[in-house]
């Protein structure tokens, strides 16, 4: 699933990014734990008011409580402390009432790795006797000028708005309210059952984390949120208030940008990224490398001389339509449209897993999801005798591929794929497009930049995975159900060759440059270009965002032509976004060899 499961804790503190901000807003700042308490008790210790805490998934609301309660008897300042926990439904009836977004059907998918998005409100979470209590119980004292403090994930929602004169929210990157979960350190909004950790992961993705989400979406919308807490780790701790938030992101906005990337280890992972980036030996392997995945991943923001971490989503919530430009914001409403990672086989043990992925309608109707998942591979590197998988041998029998499939599920049968599944010497610079139902995998000993469509989630229905077992000793999961609905049996090679994996087409040239058309067709919303250079080459967003990847050479700096000191400096491999505020835009070869960028941007 996108959202991933097992992110290894490695941070890579590489990719920072330099707005410049105001001195006053830098200097409004509240830095550190201990000292982000101290403010706000202080703050609290003021007078009467109804202060809410809420935030994400796995933000320590208990420990924060505390620390304030604490800070404030100290001063000998009394504030009445609310956990909104107090007013869930029963664990059971919340379970039952989540039932049909997190089916159990091992037929469908065999390990419950796939649900359905949770489409309420708090609301819906909460017992209306109990809110009724509680909502009578904060007027009473706030007409009594206490000091109350309303903690916990739903403590902002809307049910409490008419009452709250403030509300600070805590926001954990997706990567570490994973690392979190994985430790032992979270419990399912109102759940007291004991579940295994793949059931609490699944639940935080498809119930808690998309509720939380969609509150921060309404916060902000509202200009309800009057404290932002970027609270992953004690140290980098970072208190801003909406004024300052506003500022450092729309700062942001006006520049080239790169996000912090996640790397995962997975049974075919490869060592190529691994070198490149000089990364420390703790790895076993890299498989996936989340550069722009952007439910997952963070932007680090250098702020005077600290690093603060936002979630990458956090920032499309709040500045969307500069980073994304009106037209796509609108199109796509307010979800950035394109995914980006590296998928690393290179010197590895063997191919991805052959797979397909389903097409707009089905993602809807059966994971609630907001749009399709197409994907992209963009061959970057590659050792001896490299190859893609894409589509259908010409006259061969799809649907007897997929009876093999099926009985090698059961009974652990080799099927011959090469028989089936059509294979293309891999090349570096060649692009398949692989939209939704395309029977697809990556072979061994290369590296591919992978690019993919709106879906919020990740479904890789997985139809042969040649009988491994994963990192973790257990088979590899097949899932033959869902490939099976989706699979696309007309696209055999001539289609390929037709649609998916067609010659580059040379579409304008400059000074010193090229640019090349590599993938483009109806069936995908988006365009892969290459540009070609020995010194520098120009671009223009035009109102959409450019995402642009340094897949040949050694450094690159993309910079506006109308404010240059707004500017990103690449290196290989480094993936960056071009907001669309920026316009007309330069990029400059630092390095001694020639550049290839590989762009992509969203078709009208």
């Amino acid at each position: 699933m996108s959202f991933m499961f097992n992110p290894h804790p490695y941070d890579d503190l590489t990719p920072v990014n330099r707005p410049v901000i105001e001195p006053s807003a830098l200097d409004s700042i509240v830095f550190g734990y201990k000292q982000i308490v101290q403010y706000v008790a202080l703050m609290l210790g003021k007078g009467s008011q109804v202060f809410a805490i809420d935030g994400c998934p796995t933000a320590e609301f208990d420990r924060f409580a505390n620390s304030l309660g604490q800070t404030l008897r100290v001063a000998k300042k009394e504030a009445i402390f609310l956990d909104v926990a107090s007013t869930y439904k029963g664990s059971e009836e919340l379970a039952a009432q989540f039932s049909k977004n997190l089916p159990e059907d091992t037929v469908k998918d065999p390990v419950l790795l796939y649900g359905m998005l949770y489409k309420d409100t708090y609301h819906s979470v909460f017992d209306e006797k109990k809110l009724k209590v509680l909502l009578e119980t904060i007027r009473i004292e706030k007409k009594r000028g206490s000091i109350i403090v309303l903690y916990g994930l739903g403590s902002a929602s809307e049910d409490f708005w008419p009452l709250l004169d403030s509300v600070l929210f805590m926001d954990v990157t997706p990567k570490q309210i994973m690392l979190r979960a994985i430790a032992g350190m979270y419990t399912n909004l109102g759940d007291t059952e004991v579940r295994t950790l793949k059931m609490i992961q699944r639940r935080i993705y498809y119930i808690d984390l998309e509720l939380a989400v969609q509150l921060r979406k309404a916060l902000f919308g509202q200009k309800k949120m009057d404290y932002y807490f970027a609270c992953d780790y004690d140290e980098s701790s970072a208190l801003l208030n909406q004024e300052t938030l506003d500022c450092v992101l729309s700062s942001l906005a006006d520049y080239p940008f790169r996000c912090k990337p996640v790397y995962i280890e997975g049974i075919w992972g490869g060592h190529y990224v691994r070198n490149v980036r000089k990364l420390p030996d703790v790895f076993k392997n890299i498989a996936w490398v989340f550069d722009l995945i952007p439910l997952e991943v963070s932007i680090l923001v250098e702020l005077g001389h600290h690093l603060v971490e936002i979630p990458f989503y956090t920032f499309v919530q709040k500045q969307g339509e500069k980073i994304m430009g009106k037209e796509i914001t609108e199109r796509f409403e307010g979800f950035f449209p394109i995914r980006f990672n590296y998928d690393d086989t290179f010197h590895s043990a063997g191919n991805m897993s052959i797979q397909c992925h389903p097409p707009k309608d089905f993602c809807i109707e059966n994971f609630g999801e907001h749009g399709s998942q197409d994907e992209g591979y963009y061959i970057v590197a590659t050792g001896h005798g490299a190859k893609t998988y894409c589509g259908f041998n010409n006259g061969v029998d799809p649907n007897k591929f997929m009876d093999l499939v099926m009985k090698s599920e059961k009974d652990k049968s080799v099927v011959p794929y090469d028989e089936y599944v059509h294979a293309i010497e891999s090349v570096p610079g060649k692009q398949f497009l692989l939209p939704g139902g395309t029977i697809h995998a990556s072979g061994r000993d290369q590296v591919i930049l992978e690019i993919g469509s709106l879906t919020v989630g990740s479904y890789t229905f997985k139809l042969y995975d040649y009988l491994r077992e994963d990192l973790d000793g257990k088979p590899r999961p097949i899932h033959s159900y869902y490939g099976k609905q989706v699979l696309a049996t007309d696209r055999d090679a001539d289609f390929v060759d037709r649609h998916l994996c067609k010659p580059a087409q040379l579409l304008e040239k400059g000074e010193g440059w090229e640019e090349y058309l590599v993938g483009e067709d109806p069936l995908v919303y988006y365009t892969c270009r290459q540009l070609v250079f020995d010194k520098r080459a120009e671009g223009n967003t035009n109102g959409k965002f450019h995402v642009i990847a340094l897949v040949d050479g050694e450094k690159v700096t993309v910079r506006s032509k109308n404010n240059p000191s707004h500017c990103y400096h690449l290196n290989y491999l480094d993936i960056v976004i071009i907001p669309s505020s920026i316009g007309a835009y330069e990029i400059v070869n630092d390095g001694n060899q020639p550049v290839v960028i590989y762009k992509v941007l969203v078709r009208d």
